[in-house]
Parts: C-alpha cells; structure tokens; sequence
C-alpha cells in the first residue's frame, strides 16, 4: 500500500479579523529584518502597492498596531514590526513547524 502524507496550509486568525498567512508573514519578517517595505517587497518579488496593501489591512484587522511605518525623507522612511507584531510572526512560525513536523509523518 502506498504510504498517505498529509497536506495542506495553516494560517492564524484573530477575533478581530486578522488572517495570518504564510505569504504574509514572510512579509511581517522580511519588514523587519530589512526595515523597510520596499525593500521586503522586493525580495519577495510583490509590487510595492501590494506589500502596502497587505500591511494597511493587517494592522487595520489587528487589535494592535503591528506594523510601524517612520516618516522620513526621499528615502520614504523606516518600518519595523512592534513587539506584538513580533510575536504574531513567531505564533505563526511555532504553528507552522508544528503543522510540518505533523505532516512529513506518514499516517501509515
């Protein structure tokens, strides 16, 4: 008999609405290794308006500011996640490890 995986996607939600996905937190994640939206969204390969967007909505759904974006000058300034945003990506990280490690075991 052929060995069965399971399959399939996690993400993690709130009950404010906030939806936590993998594409979103490899986001979350590359915001605040690099500092910088434009910067995430290009190693991410997403246009820049995207990436916004998905930032405006995550901290518009998310009982906390998760996402914080500096002013500054022509460089457009600085963004990094708060200290709850850091912890959501961590949630989603634990969470997804756990759902990985679950599914690589054969269930035969």
């Amino acid at each position: 008999m052929e060995s069965l995986k399971i399959k399939g996607r996690i993400w993690i939600e709130t009950e404010s609405g906030l939806k936590i996905g993998i594409g979103r937190a490899r986001l979350l994640e590359q915001i605040d290794e690099l500092g910088s939206i434009t910067e995430a969204s290009k190693i991410l390969e997403i246009p820049y308006r995207k990436a916004w967007g998905i930032v405006r909505e995550i901290n518009a759904n998310s009982s906390k500011e998760i996402v914080i974006k500096e002013a500054g000058g022509k460089s457009g300034g600085k963004s990094s996640l708060t200290d709850y945003g850091k912890k959501i990506v961590e949630k989603f990280k634990t969470a997804e490890e756990c759902f990985m490690k679950f599914s690589e075991d054969e269930i035969f």
